[in-house]
């Protein structure tokens, strides 16, 4: 390797994907020569802790004998990132050495270095709490299909499973009544995590339905418990469980009928937030990205979509001021109730006799004008 290679890196320290606090910090930069000796490596996280060090900067030299921060290596073109095991704390300071001497890359005089500390403002959030279980209301529909269990902070996998249980009015479990996926149903943020009743005990005329019934039985009140044993991004667990009690109703087998829908226009001119009112709960997860907005020239309405009245109201308060004109609602045929019916069928409507697939794209909508 040439003694002569330049490498003059530029740290920085990451916070794009953890808003609380920095979630790393990186070396950028790094030079094509640089890189081609990283990715030969077949030790690379040995490597790099050679040449790459986060250290508590609280004595004037870094040779004086803190230990590094422990993490991770990550490895991203011409970037290396360095991802903590425990968040920085507040009120410490930093110090990030980048050295590739060793590896024969001179880097001017001396090694790069950046300090940094995180303000008190930036601490690790609260404890994380279960903030909204969804449907939101108390009266729910024999065939449920689903809940979605919202945190306040990121979680981790893998708790789901012996944390979250549905007991019913006498706090006992009730047997095989969750569907246990092989791998948990969270959103990309991580707070929000899909918990399914068993759908093959939701549908009529198939085998688990017709031998034990359905999972949920009308007139009766269960509990979804939620345990303090779930786990944030933190390592630490729920502040306290959480409980959904709730009373089952009959169930309900019917599409939805979007020409039944209430729409209550905005003012023209303002930035009033336009409102559907719908005959029953609809999914809270769906209502975000089915409903949207359009012009009479086509064009997509940008603005901000609020879900409220236990999913019975849709608000949409747009970007700029409603101009006067025709709008479309156009509605997905993706948009479910709470028991998966959609505009095109019931969840569990009979089977069809011709036993070849359809695929159904069916889509609606509805018209309102602004003078």
């Amino acid at each position: 390797m040439s003694s002569q290679a330049i490498c003059r890196p530029t740290l920085r320290v990451n916070s794009d994907s953890f808003p609380n606090g920095p979630s790393g910090v990186s070396a950028c930069c790094l030079g094509p020569d640089l890189v081609a000796v990283l990715t030969s490596s077949t030790r690379l996280g040995d490597l790099l802790k050679s040449v790459f060090r986060v250290i508590v900067a609280e004595v004037a030299s870094p040779d004086d004998g803190l230990p590094d921060v422990s993490g991770r290596y990550l490895l991203c073109g011409d970037e290396v990132r360095f991802v903590p095991i425990f968040p920085f704390d507040s009120d410490v300071k930093y110090r990030v050495i980048f050295d590739a001497r060793p590896l024969g890359f001179l880097l001017t005089e001396e090694p790069s270095m950046l300090e940094f500390g995180i303000r008190s403002d930036q601490k690790t959030p609260a404890p994380t709490e279960v903030t909204h279980i969804f449907p939101s209301c108390d009266l729910l529909p024999e065939n449920l299909l689903r809940f979605y269990v919202c945190f306040s902070n990121s979680m981790l996998r893998g708790r789901a499973l012996d944390e979250i249980s549905l007991v019913d009015s006498e706090g006992e479990p009730v047997a095989d009544a969750l569907y246990r996926p092989p791998v948990e149903l969270w959103d990309r943020t991580m707070r929000h995590l899909t918990v399914l009743l068993d759908p093959g005990r939701l549908k009529r005329w198939v085998g688990p339905n017709m031998e034990l019934g359905p999972p949920l039985k009308a007139g009766q009140s269960y509990t979804l418990e939620i345990g303090s044993g779930m786990i944030d991004l933190h390592g630490r667990p729920l502040r306290e469980r959480f409980g959904k009690r709730f009373l089952v109703g009959d169930p309900i087998r019917e599409e939805i009928l979007v020409e039944s829908w209430e729409v209550l226009p905005p003012v023209t001119g303002s930035r009033q937030a336009l409102v559907i009112m719908f005959k029953r709960p609809l999914d809270w997860a769906l209502l975000s990205h089915t409903i949207s907005i359009g012009s009479a020239a086509g064009s997509a309405v940008a603005g901000q979509v609020v879900v409220d009245q236990s999913e019975k109201r849709w608000s949409f308060t747009p970007t700029s001021p409603w101009t006067a004109g025709m709008y479309h609602v156009c509605v997905g045929a993706g948009l479910e109730d709470v028991c998966g019916n959609s505009i095109v069928g019931a969840f569990d409507r009979p089977f069809r006799k011709n036993h070849h697939p359809v695929t159904q794209t069916n889509s609606s909508s509805l018209i309102f004008e602004l003078i």
